[in-house]
């Protein structure tokens, strides 16, 4: 199977190095032609079926980015990972590892990594259950998210340095699993 992962175009919050978690921020003018330019860089790329989180700026990106070439199925737990009351801030503030998988903080509301963790791995068994192992599927999403997204298909353990993967705004990311 191969999967395609994509970060959701740029926002003004984006921008700002503001935390967005879970509060629905639509994508700004950059991040509208980032989703046209992948668009055309989508062109060249098969792939059966996309899956998106429902938070607009993932749905604008996906909607702009497959232009009708395929179904897209919107997955809850393809959400951003909540930052509960530090939505909003910038992480540089935090005085925190929110990354810590021995700590698996949840001050200030934070969603804890490995629940994050948990859901992402609920994604991956949702694709490799709905589909065929030749499938080649789209997966358009947030960056947290789709960090441990990444680890889940990668590994990884207590000491894993969470840091080593980040996707820009409308990067992709192709994993054969």
């Amino acid at each position: 199977m191969k999967l395609y992962i994509i970060r959701h175009g740029q926002t003004d919050w984006n921008l700002e190095k503001k935390a967005q978690g879970q509060v629905d921020i639509p994508l700004n003018d950059t991040g509208v032609n980032q989703a046209k330019e992948l668009k055309e860089k989508l062109q060249s790329y098969e792939f059966d079926i996309c899956y998106c989180s429902p938070l607009k700026r993932a749905a604008q990106t996906a909607e702009i980015a497959v232009d009708g070439r395929t179904q897209i199925i919107f997955d809850d737990n393809l959400k951003e990972r909540s930052f509960g009351r530090l939505e909003g801030t910038n992480p540089k503030t935090w005085n925190m590892d929110d990354y810590d998988r021995r700590l698996n903080t949840n001050e200030n509301g934070i969603e804890p990594i490995n629940d994050v963790l948990a859901r992402s791995k609920k994604v991956l068994e949702r694709i490799k259950a709905e589909n065929p192992n030749d499938a080649k599927i789209l997966i358009i999403g947030h960056g947290t998210l789709l960090k441990t997204l990444h680890f889940n298909i990668v590994g990884y353990d207590d000491n894993t340095d969470f840091s080593n993967f980040h996707l820009g705004n409308g990067e992709i990311a192709e994993y054969d699993i």
